[in-house]
């Protein structure tokens, strides 16, 4: 199991509210958020890029080179639990063909005060919670 969390994220007016891949393996310099295709296209940002969209090239797990295009500090972030919501944050959308589920980079997570506590038993807390509070994760959402 992974860590999964309920993200709500906006574009202008635009909204896709999911579940998302807390991966603390991909690496950015800035909060990034990768997004599906489809993803992409209910939040307007594909496949008519938005200006300013970069093409870069990523490395996957696996060493796997793969073609994105990064919209620069496009999104508006949230976490959303039953007892609080976290954001917003502003994060750069990297758009992925062939990826299927919403990805929190290292530092979305650290931005959003994400803490994985037992990333294979899915559990997870806020920076700001309690000692006592332990947060489980969500069921995957393929896109």
């Amino acid at each position: 199991m992974v860590v999964r969390v309920r993200v709500r994220l906006e574009v202008g007016k635009l909204n896709v509210t999911t579940n998302a891949l807390a991966h603390s393996s991909f690496e950015s310099e800035e909060p990034e958020v990768v997004l599906p295709l489809k993803v992409a296209e209910k939040l307007n940002l594909y496949p008519k890029f938005p200006s300013g969209v970069i093409v870069e090239e990523y490395t996957s797990v696996g060493r796997m080179r793969i073609q994105a295009f990064r919209a620069p500090r496009i999104l508006k972030v949230y976490v959303i639990c039953e007892d609080k919501v976290k954001g917003p944050i502003t994060a750069t959308a990297v758009i992925v063909p062939g990826e299927d589920e919403v990805t929190l980079s290292d530092k979305t997570l650290d931005t959003l005060g994400i803490m994985l506590i037992k990333p294979g038993e899915g559990l997870w807390k806020f920076t700001d919670d309690p000692p006592n509070i332990t947060r489980k994760s969500q069921p995957p959402e393929r896109w």
